[in-house]
């Protein structure tokens, strides 16, 4: 076993995964999820009808999975607009019940009474334009109480029996308390964040074998760290004071050492992350942001150029790993 600070540790390593597209986990659907938080505006103004055009291009380019939520600004909006433009292969969505529509990342409103998840399912679902949700995550989970957990479970049980939704799963990082409420016909499905990319295998700990044993799947979100792996590494280095709620220091070194790695192997760091990210098997579909056309073509770019090649997967892995023994 590696170990590191206390309260973590890794019980194995990523595995490499060259066929990188399809998830068995989903029935060898497409393995790519479109994340809409920035096309809607949540982490700063954008054009709805650009966010749109931004949509259709990536559809156009094969993109048939897509995540959204109510707290991502205009996001369902957005999403719901371009699907009434489209003529093609209805997409795989998932959206969010829990937390309530939000202008910025930072605005906090919840509502996880009985009544408002099927309101908000129900907005979400006229919003949309579509008949039922693929996936209905839980959004935020850390925040609901554990004595509220039954509750809630059974209402989203029943949005199953009545057609409404087809899976159920948590968007954000599993908790203690939901532990005994994962598994088929349950909480099936984890949206993950920021704990298995290339400057974080966390969920490499008891997490993994988990969600193994419950037979759960797993969407691999925010690869590039909230923007440590991508443009902002000097910012959090410089300000690391006021991210210490959630950026450790040990992911600060990992991503400097990385940026010399992608240096020498002449490829920008966000590359490098990225795929390496596509190529971890852990991972049964990838969630990747962006906030215009621009960022989806270079992602959409990255995804055909594939994982990284299986010698330079395993250096990362590595020195990856090397920050985790003690």
């Amino acid at each position: 076993m590696i170990t590191t600070e206390p309260g973590a540790s890794l019980d194995a390593l990523p595995t490499y995964l060259p066929d990188h597209k399809k998830s068995k986990a989903f029935e060898n659907g497409p393995r790519l999820v479109l994340g809409t938080s920035g096309l809607g505006g949540v982490w700063g103004g954008v054009d709805q009808q650009q966010s749109e055009e931004a949509i259709l291009y990536a559809l156009e380019r094969g993109a048939l999975v897509f995540d959204t939520a109510p707290s991502y600004a205009n996001a369902e909006n957005v999403l719901g607009a371009a699907l009434k433009q489209w003529n093609g292969e209805r997409p795989f969505i998932s959206t969010k019940v829990g937390r309530l529509r939000a202008e910025t990342a930072h605005d906090f409103k919840l509502d996880y009474s009985s009544d408002g998840i099927r309101r908000s399912l129900e907005n979400s679902l006229k919003t949309l334009g579509v008949d039922f949700i693929n996936l209905l995550f839980l959004h935020e989970p850390q925040l609901v109480e554990a004595s509220e957990i039954p509750r809630i479970l059974e209402t989203l049980q029943s949005f199953k029996e009545e057609g409404l939704i087809h899976r159920i799963g948590l968007g954000g990082n599993l908790t203690q308390s939901f532990r005994p409420f994962m598994g088929k016909d349950k909480f099936e499905v984890v949206s993950g964040f920021l704990r298995m990319n290339a400057c974080n295998l966390d969920a490499f700990s008891d997490d993994l074998a988990f969600f193994k044993a419950r037979n759960l799947a797993y969407y691999n979100a925010s690869i590039l760290h909230f923007g440590l792996l991508g443009s902002r590494l000097e910012n959090y280095s410089e300000n690391y004071e006021r991210e210490s709620g959630w950026l450790k220091k040990r992911d600060l070194q990992i991503a400097r050492s990385l940026k010399k790695l992608a240096e020498r192997e002449h490829m920008g760091l966000p590359v490098l992350a990225q795929r390496y990210a596509f190529g971890i098997e852990e991972a049964d579909r990838i969630v990747v942001g962006a906030k215009n056309r621009e960022q989806i073509e270079r992602t959409l770019d990255d995804w055909e150029e594939g994982p990284l090649p299986k010698s330079l997967f395993d250096t990362i892995t590595d020195i990856i790993s090397s920050f985790y023994r003690i």
